[in-house]
This record gives structure tokens, C-alpha cells and sequence, in this order.
């Protein structure tokens, strides 16, 4: 069976929580997870029946966008899930008028790096030492894309 997208609702907040917990070493926090369904953000998610596979939030401002996290369940990882939230994400972009996209990667995450830059996405700068590590901090990527 093939994964499907549909909507996050504030239910599934406990589902998401799960899934960011286990893809990261520093999480998003329940709250942060919460605000997700603010008025300025807009999400899309990937379902097998009842299990969520990945997520995207992101914002939005007049034309532009920010893609604030993107998640997959570490089991789902590998199996281009990633690829396929970032093109939902991209049509929702296109649908809702936004043209200018924006993120910011962890400079370690080779994965992420080279997913994004194979969707169009350019570096256009870095947050030194933005990041917290284990053993300290790391710079964030910034990245764009114009739609």
C-alpha cells in the first residue's frame, strides 16, 4: 500500500511528537509542534493508514515561505519519503502563490543538504554556531529557491 497525504490535524500531535523524537537529537518541543497550526503555517503529512510516516511545517509571509522542519520516522528514512514531502510541500507553495522559498539545514546534514540542492534550493548564507550539538554548536545553512 502506498503512503497517502493528508492534512495534520492538533490531534496528531502526540504522532508527531513521536516521530520528531526519533529522527532527532535536539526535537522540537510539543509547544513548538503546537504552534504548527497557527494561522501563518501551513502543513502536509504522509500517512500508511493510521501511522504517520512524515511531516512538513512551514510558514508563510505576504509571497515568501520558510520550511521549518521537515521529518521522516527513522524506520521510513531511505525511501525517498523526504523527496516526496518536499514536492507536496512545493505544490502547496504554488498553489497558495507563494514564489520565494526559504530554509536553514544544519551543516552536518549531508542527507538534507543534498536533497535540497537537488530541488533547486542555493546556499545564500550561514548562523554560526546556531545549532546545539552534543559537544557544542554548528552552523545552519541557509538555502533558497525561487519557485
Amino acid at each position: 500500500m502506498q503512503p497517502e497525504f493528508r492534512p495534520l490535524r492538533p490531534a496528531d500531535l502526540d504522532a508527531m511528537l513521536a516521530v520528531e523524537q526519533g529522527a532527532h537529537a535536539h526535537p522540537w518541543s510539543r509547544s513548538l509542534l503546537a504552534d504548527a497550526f497557527g494561522e501563518r503555517y501551513f502543513t502536509g503529512a504522509l500517512w500508511q493508514e493510521n501511522a504517520l510516516l512524515g511531516y512538513f511545517i512551514a510558514d508563510r509571509v505576504l509571497d515568501e515561505t520558510t520550511l521549518m522542519n521537515i521529518c521522516v520516522a527513522p524506520e521510513w528514512q531511505g525511501r525517498g519519503l523526504g523527496r516526496q514531502l518536499l514536492e507536496h510541500y512545493f505544490a502547496r507553495c504554488r498553489a497558495l502563490g507563494l514564489g520565494w522559498l526559504w530554509l536553514e539545514v544544519r551543516a552536518s546534514n549531508r542527507a538534507a543538504l543534498s536533497l535540497y540542492a537537488s530541488a533547486g534550493y542555493e546556499e545564500s548564507g550561514r548562523r554560526r554556531n546556531y545549532y546545539p550539538t552534543a559537544d557544542g554548536h554548528e552552523d545552519a545553512v541557509l538555502m533558497q529557491k525561487r519557485l
